[in-house]
């Protein structure tokens, strides 16, 4: 059955309020609202959208998370008919916990990386083949392009029982050993042997096999533990999602290599069936809101990254930035290019032919510049 929402008329109305807040990006950084953690009372509300998330809804300058900035805009786009509930802290679960439940309609929405829809939807691992979209700008302009928004956004909107609501873009993966490990992962062969943590993603834990490690899959709520423990050496999320990873993960922190593979997108994301629920006004309401709150994250991305950067220092880890020479060596190893991943291409996309359209994609600006 064709999904109710690919006719709906709010897709390319939201398209349109995307375009009109672009040239409010400049202003909405220093615009935004003040919000409190507590949850706002919603009177005239006619339906809740509870909406879960692994981050702390107070510490917003670490995380470009944007919950209250979501509530906030689908209140107010809603004229307070839809009240939305955040349920921070991991409380509701986290990661692939959370995509399950929004899928299952448990609850309406979610934040999660994006590696955590992959067993749901293959096709969104294809952003996991490392070294041609992991750089904030033309990780910006692949999601933003037509090409993505037909070729994944949409199908993900007709092939599964979810929808993604805004991409977020907490900054690119890194290879970071743990504190009780130690060592600084500069070269491939400073990597080989060892045990590397993954995610549910089949594209990364192919990337770690080029690369000559163990990878071991660890869901992201027992990271912190499992590497106190000394079950695994390193990992790789971005410095973003090393500082805010749960349970105190950036006290374990030890070398972070700045080798930006692959964006650690996350997606805040919204059960299909509880959308179309909704009176047609009030599904517009829902796309308005999340698309302010993507133009909104933008700026505050930005900074949130350089906060996380200050705050391992801090806690004693090492930052390292590899040359053009070690980054030009861990592509050689496991890039896009290599023909180990021809395979998945075409698993994933039908053809290796629209991968290279993507490719193509990451370098047209459609609007929007992620701030430096």
């Amino acid at each position: 059955m064709k999904n109710q929402l690919s006719n709906d008329p709010s897709f390319s109305e939201r398209r349109a309020f995307l375009r009109q807040s672009i040239a409010l990006l400049p202003l909405l950084g220093a615009c935004l609202p003040s919000f409190s953690a507590q949850q706002q009372s919603c009177p005239d509300a006619r339906y809740r959208m509870t909406f879960a998330s692994p981050y702390d809804s107070d510490l917003w300058l670490s995380s470009p998370h944007m919950h209250q900035q979501l509530k906030h805009n689908i209140e107010d786009f809603s004229n307070g008919k839809i009240c939305v509930e955040i349920r921070d802290k991991g409380k509701q679960g986290v990661g692939h916990e959370l995509a399950v439940q929004v899928s299952r309609g448990t609850i309406q929405g979610a934040l999660l990386s994006v590696s955590n829809l992959s067993p749901i939807v293959p096709k969104v691992d294809i952003l996991n083949i490392p070294f041609w979209a992991a750089q904030p700008q033309s990780y910006l302009n692949l999601i933003t392009s037509k090409l993505w928004q037909q070729q994944v956004s949409d199908q993900i909107r007709t092939q599964s029982k979810v929808a993604i609501l805004l991409y977020h873009l907490p900054g690119a993966r890194t290879l970071t050993s743990t504190r009780h490990y130690g060592k600084l992962l500069k070269t491939p062969s400073d990597i080989a042997d060892v045990i590397f943590r993954v995610p549910a993603s089949r594209v990364l834990r192919q990337f770690y096999k080029l690369c000559g490690t163990t990878p071991v899959q660890v869901a992201w709520k027992k990271a912190a533990m499992l590497a106190e423990s000394k079950r695994f050496d390193a990992l790789d999320p971005s410095v973003t999602g090393l500082y805010n990873g749960p349970n105190g993960l950036n006290r374990h922190i030890g070398g972070v290599s700045l080798i930006n593979s692959v964006q650690d997108g996350w997606v805040s994301v919204v059960n299909q069936q509880w959308l179309t629920s909704l009176p047609r006004k009030l599904r517009i309401a829902v796309w308005e809101g999340a698309q302010k709150t993507f133009v909104q994250h933008l700026p505050m991305a930005h900074q949130a990254e350089l906060y996380c950067q200050r705050g391992l220092l801090k806690n004693g880890a090492t930052i390292y930035y590899p040359s053009a020479d070690e980054v030009a060596a861990w592509q050689d190893i496991g890039g896009y290019q290599r023909r180990e991943w021809y395979a998945t291409k075409v698993a994933l996309l039908g053809k290796a032919s629209t991968f290279d359209a993507f490719v193509a994609a990451t370098q047209v600006n459609n609007g929007l510049t992620f701030p430096t």
